[in-house]
């Protein structure tokens, strides 16, 4: 709250109503969204009724070297890129031990073979040990974690519910047998920023359409955090998804709300099916897990920049049409 006073003591009175002006009409539109979504009936999204649903697909194309391939507008996350994540910490043994370890028995046998419940949370554990265990090398700016999540500055939600999602969307979290959101993280508080990592977890095969879970969750979570307190300086809650499913393979959602409804960039699906596959998979993921939060998140314009473009571009088209007339 201290954060939203200073805020608006360094606007005019006629910004503080334009900002909440901006933010009842985000708000508006996003629940009109959510409501489409939460009602279709189908798990998955087909391309051609998206946009009925005020749901935008965009493909997210990655380097090898995990940085975006394509000028993407406007940007949230600026990935770090697989040559500057900091390494394995050169003088803590249990660290480098830790990541040795996890790719080390990537393709060890398994008692039994793993169901599709075991692929899911077996690879969802290896991530969160790269993330949030494993020491890296770089200064510590706090004297006492330095593994990637202390780098990107993410700070873990305990609770989902209240923490990240209202307990009016419990159902919505929590009521599909086949999928389930499995962590939050919410930049620290220092950054003001409201962007956030989520991660989940589905049993049904992949599929290259986007799944109504996916993108109910990010709604939901984008809603709660727009109609919380700790938000308020903010029309844009950027969410990133690391979208875990069975055959060891997930794939990376980054996702915002403007003009044009919930915009959805998707990846293809990385795989992490043998130890080769995990070590190249890995580092991209962690390039896009440590990104740079970036972006402008109090945009006034974010639900009229795009329709006064496409006006002036009407406009000058009709134009030259008189002219050659």
């Amino acid at each position: 709250m201290a954060g939203h006073l200073r805020f608006l003591f360094g606007r005019s009175t006629q910004d503080q109503v334009r900002h909440q002006e901006v933010r009842a009409l985000v708000i508006n539109k996003m629940s009109e969204t959510f409501e489409a979504v939460a009602n279709h009936e189908a798990a998955w999204i087909e391309p051609n009724i998206q946009e009925t649903l005020g749901v935008i697909c965009e493909d997210l194309h990655i380097s090898k070297r995990g940085t975006n391939q394509d000028e993407l507008s406007p940007v949230f996350f600026e990935p770090l890129g697989t040559h500057n994540v900091p390494q394995p910490h050169p003088t803590q043994d249990q660290g480098q031990k830790l990541v040795k370890e996890i790719f080390e028995n990537w393709d060890k046998p398994t008692p039994r073979p793993p169901t599709v419940t075991d692929q899911i949370y077996m690879l969802m554990y290896r991530i969160e040990n790269i993330l949030c265990t494993s020491a890296r090398d770089f200064e510590s700016e706090y004297g006492w974690s330095n593994t990637l999540s202390d780098y990107a500055k993410w700070i873990e939600c305990g609770d989902i519910i209240p923490e990240l999602g209202a307990e009016e969307f419990e159902g919505p979290l929590y009521g599909s047998r086949g999928s389930m959101l499995y962590f939050g993280y919410i930049a620290r508080n220092q950054l003001n920023r409201p962007h956030t990592l989520l991660a989940t977890l589905t049993k049904s095969d992949a599929d290259e359409r986007l799944s109504r879970y996916e993108a109910v969750v990010i709604l939901t979570v984008m809603l709660s955090r727009l109609e919380g307190d700790e938000c308020l300086n903010h029309n844009v809650i950027p969410v990133m998804v690391i979208s875990v499913f069975p055959g060891f393979k997930l794939r990376i959602l980054e996702a915002h709300y403007d003009y044009r409804g919930l915009v959805i960039r998707k990846s293809d699906f990385l795989s992490f099916v043998n130890g080769d596959a995990a070590i190249a998979s890995m580092d991209i993921l962690a390039s896009f897990m440590c990104s740079k939060m970036i972006g402008n998140t109090i945009d006034p314009h974010i639900m009229t920049k795009g329709l006064q473009s496409l006006h002036s571009r009407a406009t000058i088209q009709v134009g030259k049409s008189g002219a050659e007339n």
